[in-house]
């Protein structure tokens, strides 16, 4: 007893840095009461924001179009912030992040009061753009930890994503059959824009500054040019950038779409779209805080980057597969179950991926590799968006067919890789680290 106590002690964040993971944990949960009513916004014919008549192929391409849109803010945002916090410190980003959230609610309402779609898409486009809250935070966490503990930090990160983007799904699909002054689906936003207003003061009085190298000058040198190459003077940057960008084209196609698939295809109701989104995050919890932690002690790196490419792969492809049977009871098993593998096999592979290319830049750069990994993984969802948008016209679980697809080019790229020089080096990395730092 004493032995596990002390292990979930040193699992546990230090007191010093706590606040940032309850910051990004309640921006998930608030964002997260949002996720599945996105889906009933565009495909429901009772939400104001889209004609009754349209069809549901129609509402597809457009909801495709606006994914696709709001990855892009996204993907424009994330190195725009990640370089400005490491000029301007963690905390000022934070506040502008979560101003963001305060536009997305208060936007989305008026869009709902008013029956403009076009407020509704400022107001998204906004907070796409200065929500940068995951990769700051990632930044923050790299600033005062030890080579040797970024991936469990990195891990444990994503276990409280996961605490916020599992619960907020599911209470959002619960509050959305309440219609508040007689609006569907506007109660999610109100408590949104709550919430946002308290973790700004939360933020405020409790967020550490982690940068502490910060000043005029080094502002001015950050955009010389031999500071921009020294972040990809080593070839292994672009060899572990393909790894990310065929997991995040994927895995931005399952989620994505997936809540759109399990209403038109399998006929899901908002609640049990919240249900599924938010069991998403619980596996994401059950994957950094359990099978992360237990993998670790028994495979190296490059282990770890196939055993979770093939976890994947295997997930999205019985989910594919289940897709074509809506009316089966065991397809309708498959897809909740496949769930697991498909968010462990991500997960873990990020945290991996996040540790390994910090390892590979000094600390002065941390957020601004962090922000080139998100707006590469952002622009990945971006592209996949209206392509399976588009897919959607031919079948509605058209999109997913892009997720096998994506997966088994991985593999492949793996599979050509596992005995070269570069990807065994992988798993010396610590010495690499303490080298450039």
């Amino acid at each position: 007893m004493i032995s596990l106590f002390n292990t979930i002690k040193e699992w546990l964040p230090s007191h010093r840095i706590r606040p940032v993971y309850v910051t990004l944990s309640i921006s998930e949960f608030a964002t997260g009461l949002t996720t599945p009513i996105l889906t009933f916004l565009f495909f429901s014919e009772s939400s104001a924001l889209l004609p009754a008549e349209l069809s549901m192929a129609e509402r597809g391409v457009l909801f495709g179009l606006f994914i696709s849109l709001f990855r892009f803010a996204g993907m424009l945002s994330n190195p725009v912030f990640g370089t400005l916090s490491d000029m301007l410190g963690r905390k000022k980003i934070i506040y502008i992040s979560v101003l963001a959230m305060v536009c997305l609610g208060l936007f989305t309402i008026l869009s709902m009061i008013f029956q403009a779609v076009w407020v509704f898409v400022i107001g998204a486009s906004i907070y796409a753009f200065f929500w940068a809250l995951r990769p700051v935070c990632t930044a923050a966490i790299n600033d005062v930890t030890d080579n040797s503990k970024k991936m469990k930090n990195q891990a444990l990160l994503q276990f409280f994503i996961g605490i916020g983007v599992g619960l907020g799904p599911m209470l959002g699909g619960w509050l959305g059959n309440f219609k508040p002054f007689g609006y569907s689906y506007m109660l999610p936003f109100i408590i949104l824009l709550l919430l946002s207003l308290f973790l700004f003061a939360y933020a405020k009085l409790t967020f550490p500054e982690t940068l502490y190298f910060k000043n005029k000058q080094d502002a001015k040198e950050f955009f010389k040019v031999s500071n921009i190459k020294d972040l990809f003077n080593n070839k292994i940057i672009y060899l572990l950038m393909i790894i990310h960008i065929l997991d995040q084209f994927s895995w931005g196609v399952y989620y994505n779409f997936m809540p759109a698939v399990t209403k038109t295809v399998f006929g899901f109701s908002v609640i049990a779209v919240g249900i599924f989104v938010g069991l998403i995050g619980i596996w994401l919890i059950v994957s950094t805080g359990i099978i992360i932690p237990i993998l670790q002690r028994y495979f190296s790196n490059t282990q770890l980057i196939i055993v979770s490419s093939v976890i994947g792969t295997f997930g999205v492809c019985i989910t594919y597969a289940a897709s074509f049977f809506p009316g089966s009871t065991l397809a309708h098993y498959v897809i909740w179950i496949s769930a697991l593998p498909v968010a462990a096999g991500d997960v873990i592979l990020f945290c991996l991926l996040l540790s390994l290319f910090s390892s590979y830049v000094s600390k002065k750069h941390q957020g601004t590799i962090v922000g080139i990994i998100y707006i590469v993984g952002t622009g990945m969802w971006c592209l996949a968006a209206p392509i399976g948008g588009y897919l959607m016209k031919w079948r509605m679980n058209g999109a997913l067919i892009l997720c096998p697809i994506a997966m088994i080019l991985l593999l492949i790229f793996l599979k050509l890789s596992h005995k070269r020089q570069w990807f065994l080096s992988l798993n010396t990395t610590e010495n690499i680290i303490s080298e450039k730092n």
